[in-house]
């Protein structure tokens, strides 16, 4: 670990150092084991791992470079953008998948409270003396379908968020061709 530490050290220092990017850099080891990097020539006891010349880059190689990092920010910036796209219609999947289970749960509770109420509520007598029972799974039924609502309300929201999402990216393809 500490060994570690300190070849990184050496390295980050080496490479800070304005001297090496002109001339050799050395890479040695002692004789107690230790690591270094530096751009003077190592002591005559140690033994030697690499050497390293520096070669300078032309003008034409800078550019190659530079172009070839752009290429690749764009491509980069193409993914995010179709992977925002995805993850919008992914959403919207979901949220559609979620409305449309919501919308079967509430169905079928309210299909259960229909039969609750109706067999609780045959006569005046059991009506008056179930009435709480009946309003609470009346209410029960009704928030039911206000969730399933809900969730229509955010799957079209979602749809929708995908569809501006899509078309903004495809608008933006067009305008880059």
């Amino acid at each position: 670990m500490k060994i570690s530490v300190i070849i990184i050290c050496v390295f980050l220092v080496g490479i800070f150092n304005s001297n090496l990017f002109a001339g050799q850099v050395y890479t040695w080891t002692d004789e107690n084991g230790n690591l270094h990097v530096t751009d003077t020539p190592p002591p005559p006891k140690s033994k030697i791992k690499d050497t390293l010349e520096y070669q300078k880059k032309t003008a034409a190689e800078i550019q190659a470079l530079q172009d070839r990092k752009e290429q690749l920010n764009r491509k980069r910036g193409e993914e995010a953008k179709i992977n925002r796209v995805e993850e919008a219609k992914k959403r919207a999947r979901e949220a559609d998948k979620a409305a449309q289970e919501a919308a079967e749960q509430a169905n079928k509770i309210t299909q259960e409270v229909e039969v609750y109420v109706r067999r609780l509520g045959s006569t005046k007598e059991k009506r008056k003396q179930f009435r709480k029972r009946i309003q609470r799974e009346i209410q029960r039924a009704e928030a039911a379908q206000q969730r399933a609502r809900q969730s229509v309300e955010d799957a079209r929201q979602a749809a929708e968020e995908a569809r501006q999402i899509e078309e903004e990216f495809n608008n933006q393809q067009m305008q880059t061709e």
